[in-house]
């Protein structure tokens, strides 16, 4: 990351590290169905070495190894770091400090995952760090606000942070794009998207009504589960990207059967 930059994420997130109150209780009630989609992707996990980018208060470390993965959890945030070590236990290895490309050795890990990570990042810079930490054949599975959607594009532009219009996150941030995917195919591999809860209208619900008016909030919820059955996943503000890096093949024909 540009160290300007670095330093702005940095500050932001110890200032925003949840109360460990707040941790405790989202671990309780388990991940939400996008979360779990993203979980799900990175299966079997059981024994897996995983590595968990930008880990925050460590939720989706302890979700990862409460499915049985060896886990190690990176924050450029010390106060998020601190945090997760209060929530994640002995299971997790936690690094405070940004991700470079010395950071671990090349192919120690079978998986990647992140929440809300990649869209804080400089990714011509991370998506090669990331694919050379995989082995051949390793997963990745993030959970992302993505930028398909051209109404929730319009609305984050001219609307977000305005009157009564919730506004979200660090300056920096910007949701991922057509070019950001594209990138991610070429450094790691195969990419494909999937959503596990449609986050359209419950967008507008949480950013605008901020949740106030719960029979709205269900109506709203219904019609984006209506989208999500007719295909219009694309339209999801959040998204879990899936990549999978490839075997390498070494282009030996194997010895014929009975040779």
């Amino acid at each position: 990351m540009i160290a300007d930059t670095a330093e702005r994420e940095r500050a932001f997130w110890d200032e925003h590290v949840p109360p460990l109150e707040r941790v405790l209780r989202r671990y309780e009630r388990g991940p939400d169905a996008n979360t779990r989609a993203m979980l799900d992707a990175l299966e079997p996990l059981r024994g897996a070495r995983v590595l968990d980018f930008a880990c925050g208060a460590g939720l989706t470390a302890a979700f990862l190894a409460a499915r049985g993965a060896r886990v190690t959890a990176i924050d450029i945030s010390p106060a998020s770091i601190e945090r997760a070590a209060q929530r994640a236990g002995v299971a997790v290895e936690l690094v405070a400090g940004e991700l470079t490309a010395g950071t671990f050795a090349p192919s120690s890990f079978d998986a990647v995952a992140g929440r809300f990570a990649l869209h804080h990042v400089d990714l011509s810079a991370i998506a090669p760090i990331l694919a050379s930490l995989l082995v051949a054949g390793g997963r990745g599975a993030f959970l992302e606000t993505m930028a398909l959607n051209p109404l929730l594009n319009l609305s984050r532009r001219r609307l977000a942070g305005r009157g009564a219009v919730a506004s979200y996150g660090s300056e920096d941030e910007r949701p991922l794009g057509r070019a950001d995917l594209r990138l991610l195919r070429q450094s790691v591999g195969e990419l494909k998207l999937s959503v596990g809860q449609m986050q359209f209208l419950r967008i507008f619900d949480r950013n605008v009504l901020r949740g106030r008016r719960p029979a709205v909030s269900r109506a709203l919820g219904r019609a984006d589960d209506l989208l999500l059955r007719m295909g219009m996943a694309r339209l999801s503000y959040h998204q879990v990207v899936e990549l999978r890096k490839p075997v390498v093949t070494t282009g030996v024909a194997a010895p014929a059967r009975g040779s």
